[in-house]
This record gives structure tokens, C-alpha cells and sequence, in this order.
């Protein structure tokens, strides 16, 4: 797909084309995560923002015994909770 042209409004909100977010399968009023890398906007839907997750924990957690993956994110979610 070609790069297309968009604008930030006053309010700091940005248009997503129709095409962009059909492909990607985003709905309105559903959960984006928002990051830069290497200077650039990367918008991940929240599917492929979990995958991104485990991904950075696996590393975090690799070779500790008695951790896994499902136990790291379990604790965050708490924590997270816990905050709210």
C-alpha cells in the first residue's frame, strides 16, 4: 500500500484513511497502541500489541526457572489494577 497523506488536527487527532484501517481491521473505538521506533509512528491494533508483549517479556523472563510468560503478564495486569 502507498504511503497517503494525513493531517493532525487541533485537538492533536489523526484521520485514518478508510483503506488503511480496513486493511488492518481496526473499528471505530477500538484499542490502538501508539510507539515510536526508529523515529517513526508505528499504530498496532491491540491483537498484534499482546504479541509485542510476550514477545519483550519472553526476553525479560527467558532462563529464569519457575517464570513463564503467562505469570509476568498476570502480575502486571495486577499491578495495573491495583493502580487504577
Amino acid at each position: 500500500m502507498a504511503a497517503q497523506l494525513s493531517r493532525i488536527s487541533d485537538g492533536g487527532q489523526i484521520t485514518l484513511p478508510l483503506d488503511i484501517r480496513a486493511s488492518l481491521g481496526l473499528e471505530r473505538g477500538g484499542p490502538v497502541t501508539l510507539e515510536i521506533v526508529d523515529g517513526d509512528l508505528r499504530v498496532r491494533k491491540s491483537p498484534h500489541s499482546m504479541d509485542h508483549a510476550r514477545a519483550l517479556t519472553r526476553e525479560i523472563v527467558a532462563g529464569q526457572l519457575g517464570v513463564s510468560v503467562d505469570d509476568f503478564l498476570a502480575d502486571r495486569r495486577r499491578e495495573s489494577e491495583a493502580d487504577a
